[in-house]
Formats: C-alpha cells, sequence, structure tokens
C-alpha cells in the first residue's frame, strides 16, 4: 500500500473508488467539515464528476420534519426517483444548520431539526427510503447504491474531531453511521487558479465573445484572485463569480459594477 499521506480530497476520491469499485457493497458514509471557502461541495462535484458518478446535492437548511410544511427530507430526495438505482453520491450541504447547540435557536426549531435529523437516521439504516411521488403519493426508492456525504462549516471551526461534532449535537447513532470525517482547509491560490483555467464557464464564454483575448482574461482574473484571497469567503464560487463580473462588465472587475459595457460593441455573438 502507499504510505505516501494523501491531502483530505485524495482521501474522499479514494473513498469514492471503493464505493465505485465495490458496486455500493462498501458505502463509507461520511462527513465533510470546512470553513466557508474551502470547496466541501465544489470537491465533492468534481470528483463525482470525474468518476462517471451520479450526483445529488439537497440543502438541509431547508428541511423541515416530515408533516411540517416545507421542504421535507422525502421531498428532497424525489429526484432519486429517476436514478434508476444507479450509484449516486448524494451531498447534504449545510449539513450543521440541523444542531443547534451554543445557539439561541426556539423550542420549535430545536423540534424541527432534531426530526430532521431522526429521518436521516432512518434513511440511513434502510436499503429503501420513501419519497414524495407524482400526485402527492409516496413511493418506496431504493437507497443501497446512494452514498450520503454530510458537509457542514460549523461555525468554522478547524480540525473538527467526532467528540467536537458530538459536543454540536450530531446523535452518536448518527456518528455510528457517517462517522468517517474529513476537514478540508480554505482553497489555496494555486488551487483556484487550477479550477480557472479548467472552467468550462470561461469556456464558453470565450466561445460567444471570440474579440476576447483568451490570455488577458485569464490574466485579469488571476490577478484579481490574488489580491483579494484573504477577503474571499466564496471559495471556488469565486471563480465563477468574477468569470461572470469579466464578461458582463466589459473586461473590467472591480466591487462596483461600470455602469457601461463596451463588449455590446466590440463583441460578436
Amino acid at each position: 500500500m502507499n504510505t505516501k499521506k494523501l491531502s483530505e480530497a485524495q482521501k474522499i476520491e479514494r473513498l469514492l473508488k471503493i464505493f465505485k469499485a465495490s458496486n455500493a457493497s462498501i458505502r463509507p458514509h461520511h462527513i465533510v467539515v470546512g470553513p466557508s471557502g474551502s470547496g466541501k461541495s465544489f470537491t465533492m462535484q468534481q470528483l463525482t464528476e470525474a468518476l462517471g458518478l451520479d450526483y445529488l446535492e439537497i440543502n438541509a437548511a431547508q428541511l423541515t420534519k416530515e408533516g411540517t410544511s416545507g421542504n421535507s427530507l422525502s421531498k428532497a430526495l424525489a429526484p432519486l426517483l429517476n436514478k434508476s438505482s444507479r450509484l449516486t453520491v448524494c451531498l447534504v450541504d449545510e449539513f450543521d444548520k440541523l444542531f443547534i447547540s451554543g445557539n439561541t435557536n426556539s423550542s420549535l426549531a430545536h423540534e424541527t431539526t432534531n426530526g430532521v435529523q431522526n429521518e436521516f437516521l432512518k434513511v440511513l439504516e434502510s436499503n429503501l427510503a420513501s419519497v414524495y411521488g407524482e400526485y402527492g403519493k409516496y413511493v418506496s426508492v431504493p437507497v443501497d447504491k446512494v452514498l450520503f456525504v454530510f458537509a457542514g462549516a460549523f461555525n468554522g471551526e478547524e480540525n473538527l474531531t467526532i467528540d467536537r461534532l458530538r459536543d454540536f449535537g450530531v446523535k452518536t447513532e448518527f456518528l455510528g453511521r457517517a462517522g468517517i470525517l474529513f476537514n478540508l482547509q480554505k482553497l489555496t491560490i494555486d488551487e483556484l487558479l487550477r479550477i480557472l483555467h479548467n472552467s468550462q464557464l470561461l469556456k464558453d464564454y470565450l466561445q460567444l465573445f471570440p474579440e476576447v483575448d483568451a490570455k488577458d482574461c485569464v490574466d485579469l482574473i488571476s490577478e484579481y484572485i490574488k489580491s483579494t484571497y484573504e477577503q474571499n469567503t466564496l471559495g471556488a464560487r469565486i471563480v465563477s463569480s468574477l468569470v461572470h463580473q469579466y464578461f458582463i462588465n466589459g473586461g473590467i472587475l472591480t466591487p462596483v459594477a461600470v455602469e457601461k459595457t463596451t463588449f455590446q460593441t466590440t463583441l460578436l455573438l
């Protein structure tokens, strides 16, 4: 076995490869934590795409317990009906919003978030999940090919441990089913620049605006990424944001949008 120390992202990639190679007979559900800008969802999207795995993302902050008005887990998991038992990674983003230890949420909020935790436990303990189907009817869908990944910032704390997650309110039963923990750090400048160079969004824009010099565009966005790195709280999303701003604002990157764009008269669409 290779004894070279792996980064957290490389460990996650290895885990996903095991999941795929075993055809989901090994399903290591896990938790990914890290501050805003550490690329939690971006990392999962990139890895699943590279490995040819289906991907579903749901937002835990928007979930309510079953029977409560809102987006229940059964509704959020409804897209699994279209996965046809294909190997799927389901990212549960903002997972930390289900735990209220140390804040001032009301007792009603506690009841709701605790109820959602219990519903997740039922899904993790079973090979079937009840999801919201057509005409308001509930349908059982297989989840034995689904790997669940729970991601959250947890107040931006670094080097979290399983015990610390328990302090936040993650149930021991939950950790027994998703007890592998990965701590991601803020993306480096080099990683952000690599994302920029591989950006499909940038490639699409350059096709629409053939008059734009690709090198000049990349150089300007790269410099902006470097100069604003310490203030970046968007993580990988900053790349897409800057690409949009560059083309919409006529090749200008400033905190304040310019009033006019020259691209409309100089570029061909």
